[in-house]
């Protein structure tokens, strides 16, 4: 589908920087009570670029994930996104450059139960305003990337675990979304699978030139992401394992 035209796509300028996230503060709360989430965060996630993210519970980890995703907006600082500056963008705005440039996958898959694996993928391609029929030929090449492109007919509760998530990356990939970010993806998962589904998230984020942060608390999932960051008092900081 063609671009809204309210925002300035700078698709042209392509460099290699995806996201980068510059002094990000986040406090919730004023006075004696203020709770200081994010103490200037900085962050720089390249095209292609599989970033990990280990945090212990209550370090900031979904508020700096709800930052990237302009669900929520920093109390200072700096989001770029694709060359985008975002924090000074209207909400309206901030709906569209969300809608066609990041995609999302939970730690609960979050499919339609009703309906089937091929129309939970087509349904973000069809509020894109991308017709049914390539929508539905769409779907059935990522869920086919995503190796179950012969379980498209089934809906949420004839699918394991790991399908489920497959298709929730699918559905997360179906706009072309720049950005990905996956919170959590295979933490309801036995390693076997969280293997495949990260195996089969990896492939897609290269084969689009998109960039990834998967939040995560298994170790051996992030050992295989490109880097490893954590979150220390608010500031993001390299981590190894």
């Amino acid at each position: 589908g063609a671009r809204p035209s309210t925002i300035p796509w700078r698709r042209y300028a392509m460099s290699d920087v995806l996201l980068e996230l510059k002094d990000v503060r986040q406090t919730y709360g004023d006075g004696e009570g203020a709770v200081h989430v994010l103490n200037g965060a900085d962050l720089t996630v390249n095209r292609g670029e599989i970033v990990a993210l280990i945090a212990p519970s209550g370090a900031g980890k979904s508020t700096l994930l709800h930052i990237c995703g302009l669900l929520e907006r920093p109390t200072a600082g700096d989001v770029d996104i694709d060359g985008e500056r975002t924090a000074k963008l209207a909400d309206r705005q901030r709906t569209l450059l969300r809608r066609h440039l990041i995609g999302y996958v939970y730690q609960f898959h979050h499919l339609l139960p009703e309906f089937s694996a091929l129309e939970n993928v087509t349904m973000p391609q069809l509020i894109a305003g991308e017709s049914q029929r390539e929508g539905d030929q769409r779907s059935k090449a990522l869920l086919d990337a995503m190796g179950i492109g012969h379980r498209t007919t089934h809906r949420p509760a004839e699918l394991s675990g790991g399908e489920q998530q497959r298709v929730a990356i699918a559905r997360a990939a179906a706009n072309r979304p720049s950005l990905i970010l996956a919170d959590e993806p295979t933490g309801n998962l036995d390693p076997a699978t969280s293997d495949t589904v990260f195996s089969a998230l990896a492939e897609l984020i290269r084969q689009q030139n998109a960039g990834c942060i998967i939040a995560t608390h298994n170790h051996d999932l992030a050992r295989k992401a490109d880097r490893i960051v954590t979150i220390v008092e608010g500031r993001i900081q390299p981590a190894t394992l």
